[in-house]
């Protein structure tokens, strides 16, 4: 997921919009996670504003993509114990970048960062269908000084849906490296798994684990990308910190449009976000 420099952070200083088919979560416990050194769970009656910035607009170009949705600050959900980012059809046709499509894009940017010697996991289920691009992955902290793709750039998950709900892609999970070449192109690496079922039928588990010597990304416990990154612009670009990005795109180079039949509002579920020392 891409990679255009922020223009905008809105931090959020007001109460999220809850729709009406979740039901808010306010008894936090105090330490579901004793081992992390970061963790969010989501279980608040609202996004928490010390953790999470909004992005807002239909950035450069369409964040450098070609994506068509509108990021607001109220297509996200606190309910249930998770984090729910909505894309919705705001009218009746759909078009790119005329506020037809809306949906939701939040960053630690400046509150939390991360990086070598860390293991990180999320519970997520995802949504689907054609044109739908959601994502969870990061940005080296530098993005505002050197831009993309120098900054470096790890997608955890990414996937392009599909319609119907049994094509593959809906079942494929995709995590990516991205950098800057040596010669100052843009290089990236990166591997797929393909599950049994949709990736929205149920939640699934998502995990990176970084040391200084690679990357790699779980799903379920099972090993399907890592990457080595013990030497050259690639060690310099990936031993350092990077902050979250969780999104749900709509349209795009590389998704395509949506069409008629992708069904709105499209739901991505974040059950927790944990870091722990690896």
């Amino acid at each position: 997921m891409k990679k255009y420099l922020i223009f905008f952070i809105l931090f959020i200083g007001c109460k999220d919009n809850i729709p009406d088919d979740v039901t808010p979560v306010d008894n936090t416990p105090e330490d579901l996670c004793p081992k992390c050194i970061w963790h969010d769970e989501f279980n608040g009656g609202e996004l928490d504003s010390d953790n999470w910035n909004y992005e807002l607009g239909y950035g450069g170009s369409g964040w450098g993509n070609d994506e068509w949705q509108e990021y607001t600050n109220k297509n996200v959900g606190i309910g249930d114990g998770d984090l729910i980012i909505y894309a919705r059809k705001e009218s009746s046709n759909l078009g790119k970048r005329d506020g037809s499509i809306t949906s939701s894009r939040i960053t630690t940017q400046g509150k939390y960062q991360f990086g070598p010697g860390t293991r990180v996991e999320a519970r997520i289920k995802a949504p689907w269908g054609q044109g739908i691009w959601p994502a969870f992955w990061s940005l080296g902290v530098n993005f505002p000084d050197v831009g993309w793709p120098a900054c470096g750039e790890y997608d955890i998950l990414e996937i392009v849906g599909a319609n119907p709900l049994s094509d593959d892609k809906n079942k494929t999970v995709h995590s990516t490296n991205h950098w800057k070449h040596t010669d100052g192109n843009h290089a990236m690496y990166g591997n797929s798994k393909t599950l049994e079922i949709p990736l929205s039928s149920d939640y699934n588990i998502y995990e990176l684990i970084w040391t200084n010597d690679k990357m790699e990304t779980k799903i379920n416990g099972v090993i399907f990308h890592v990457i080595d990154i013990k030497s050259g612009v690639i060690n310099e670009t990936f031993t350092k910190p990077f902050f979250f990005i969780l999104n749900v795109a709509v349209g795009g180079n590389w998704p395509g449009p949506p069409n008629d039949e992708t069904q709105f509002p499209q739901k991505m579920h974040v059950d927790y976000i944990r870091v722990y020392p690896n």
